[in-house]
């Protein structure tokens, strides 16, 4: 009788041992993996590299094929121009004045005049860099790339964000106009991201953009390379002249908004 208790008790003591590690193991396996669930949607420029990695080497092919002589070149004129329009962008959002007025009113306002002077901003932007070309016969930078990364970042703004609304992250930038600024690693790296986003954003839906604009940028250079030095300088003429019309359009709609709706 003793020795079958004592039997009993081992048997039980052995169970009860292994039930508390087994219950210990699952604890420890569960909080493993909600700390790697965590890791994995933390906001961090790595996560959001890793989380975008496609778009990036469809980005990065797609200016091989733009810049192909001048790769290196066409790469830190992407990263130029994404930077310039990142922090032009954060400024007109501390600053009112009549410079920033027109962007100002796109946020307050939903109609025709709104998006379409938006996209007249946006396109008129190498404005900026007229005084280089004229003065130095040259930009700097790769003047295909410049190219696609304006027209890339314009349809990203306005048809994936504006009209498709693709996702929360540009409709938080209008309810808080100074986080969100575009694109997603920017707001990382310079800690502008929305606090009610939380995780990177995914940028694959900017994949056709990419695709669209290159085939677009391709076959402009395509007929500016097979043509004549005549019709090379009225290619130019033609986007000097439109960059300058966008520029005066701006600063037309700039003055007239600012002296009659916030100088009320």
């Amino acid at each position: 009788m003793i020795e079958n208790q004592k039997i009993n008790d081992a048997t039980k003591l052995k169970e009860t041992t292994e039930a508390k590690i087994e219950t210990e193991a699952k604890i420890e396996t569960e909080a493993k993996i909600e700390t790697e669930a965590k890791i994995e949607t933390e906001i961090t420029f790595i996560n959001s590299i890793k989380e975008n990695y496609l778009t990036w080497i469809v980005i990065f092919i797609a200016i091989s094929y733009i810049s192909p002589t001048n790769y290196v070149k066409g790469i830190v004129t992407f990263f130029i121009i994404l930077c310039i329009s990142y922090f032009a962008h954060l400024g007109s959002h501390y600053y009112d004045n009549i410079f920033t007025a027109l962007h100002r009113y796109h946020h307050n306002n939903n109609n025709y005049y709104s998006h379409i002077s938006q996209c007249l901003i946006e396109l008129g932007f190498p404005i900026i860099f007229l005084p280089l070309y004229y003065i130095f016969d040259t930009i700097f930078l790769d003047e295909w790339s410049l190219l696609f990364s304006v027209l890339f970042y314009s349809s990203v703004h306005n048809i994936n964000y504006g009209y498709f609304r693709i996702n929360n992250v540009h409709s938080l930038h209008h309810t808080n106009c100074k986080t969100n600024i575009g694109p997603d690693v920017f707001d990382i790296i310079f800690g502008t991201k929305n606090p009610l986003n939380e995780s990177v954003e995914n940028t694959n839906h900017y994949i056709p953009n990419i695709l669209i604009t290159t085939i677009f940028v391709m076959f402009l250079k395509c007929l500016y390379i097979t043509s004549s030095e005549t019709l090379k300088n009225i290619f130019k003429n033609i986007v000097i002249y439109f960059i300058i019309f966008c520029t005066i359009t701006n600063i037309i709609g700039s003055i007239i908004i600012y002296f009659k709706l916030f100088n009320n």
